[in-house]
C-alpha cells in the first residue's frame, strides 16, 4: 500500500483547506506537562502534592525555576522528541526524531495508527530553518518522467498560521529560548505551582503559566514531557523529550529534494490523486 493512505493523512495536516479552527497562534491553547526521561515512562500514575495550588503564588525560588525552563533547552541544544497527534476518532499520528535547537532544524520519522487497526507506512518529515521537506506518494515518479530521477521530497515555507504540522514544528522549536522570564513578573502574573507528579517513577514539579503547564525535574529544571492542547483536536498533543544534548540532524542531500514552488502542476495532479 505505499503511501496513497498517508496522502490523506500528510494531506490532513499541511493543507491549509482541513485546518479549520487550527489556523493562526490565536487559535491555538497549549498546555505543558512533563514526564519521566523516556517514552517507555508515558503511562504512570500521578501523585497528589498538598503544597499544590492551581491558583496559588509561585515562590522566589520557584518562579527561579520557571523562568529557565525553557532556557535548559537552549543550552542543551537539543534532544529526542516524540510527538503523538490524536487526529479524531480516525487516527493517531506520531513524530520521532532528534531536534537540534541551535541549527533550528530536526528530522522525524512519521507513523500513523488508524482505528480500523490498517497499517499504515511510515514518512519522514525534515525541517531546516524556514523550509519544510515531506514525502509526498508519487512523486518519484512524476519527477523521473520530467528528467529528474531520484526525488523523495518536497520543499516548501514553514507556514505556522496555516499548516497543522508546522504549528507542531514551530511549537518543539519554541521550547528553546536564549534568555529567562523574569521571575518577578512571573509571580505576579497568572502562574502557579501544581506540586509534585510521579511519572513512570520519577517525580516531576508541575507549573501552570496562564494555560500552560511544565511539568521539570526538580534536580536541574529539565523539562520531560510537553502536552499542548490545540484547538484542532480534541485531545492533547504529546511531546515526550528525552536525551537533551546536541543532536546530529542528517538532511536529504540537494538531488533528493524538489522546490514545491516551482512544480505546481505536479502537486495538483499528485494531492487530487491521493485526495
Amino acid at each position: 500500500m505505499k503511501r496513497a493512505y498517508y496522502g490523506v493523512l500528510l494531506g490532513a495536516l499541511c493543507l491549509a483547506a482541513t485546518l479549520a479552527g487550527c489556523g493562526g497562534s490565536s487559535a491555538v491553547e497549549t498546555t505543558v506537562v512533563a514526564v519521566g526521561p523516556t517514552p517507555a515512562s508515558v503511562g504512570a500514575a500521578t501523585t497528589v502534592d498538598p503544597r499544590a495550588d492551581d491558583k496559588g503564588r509561585l515562590t522566589t525560588a520557584q518562579a527561579l525555576t520557571l523562568s529557565r525552563v525553557l532556557v535548559k533547552n537552549e543550552q542543551a541544544k537539543g534532544a529526542v522528541a516524540e510527538i503523538v497527534v490524536p487526529f479524531g476518532s480516525a487516527a493517531t499520528f506520531t513524530l520521532r526524531g532528534p531536534i537540534d535547537w541551535a541549527g533550528d532544524r530536526g528530522a522525524f520519522v512519521l507513523s500513523g495508527t488508524r482505528s480500523d487497526s490498517v497499517a499504515v507506512p511510515d514518512s519522514q518529515v525534515f525541517w531546516d530553518r524556514g523550509a519544510v521537506l515531506t514525502e509526498l506518494d508519487g512523486l518519484t515518479k512524476a519527477m523521473e518522467a520530467k528528467g529528474r530521477p531520484g526525488v523523495r521530497f518536497v520543499a516548501r515555507a514553514l507556514d505556522p498560521t496555516k499548516v497543522a504540522l508546522d504549528q507542531l514544528i514551530s511549537f518543539v522549536g519554541s521550547l528553546a529560548v536564549d534568555r529567562p522570564e523574569n521571575p518577578i513578573l512571573l509571580r505576579q502574573g497568572d502562574t502557579a505551582f501544581l506540586g509534585s507528579h510521579v511519572f513512570g517513577g520519577v517525580s516531576l514539579d508541575g507549573y501552570r503559566f496562564g494555560k500552560t503547564r511544565y511539568f521539570v525535574d526538580p534536580a536541574n529544571g529539565i523539562i520531560r514531557r510537553v502536552e499542548a492542547t490545540f484547538v484542532r483536536y480534541d485531545r492533547p498533543v504529546v511531546i515526550t523529550l528525552s536525551a537533551q544534548a546536541p543532536q546530529t540532524v542528517t538532511l536529504p542531500t540537494a538531488d533528493a529534494v524538489v522546490d514545491g514552488a516551482t512544480i505546481p502542476e505536479v502537486l495538483a495532479s499528485l494531492k487530487a490523486t491521493a485526495l
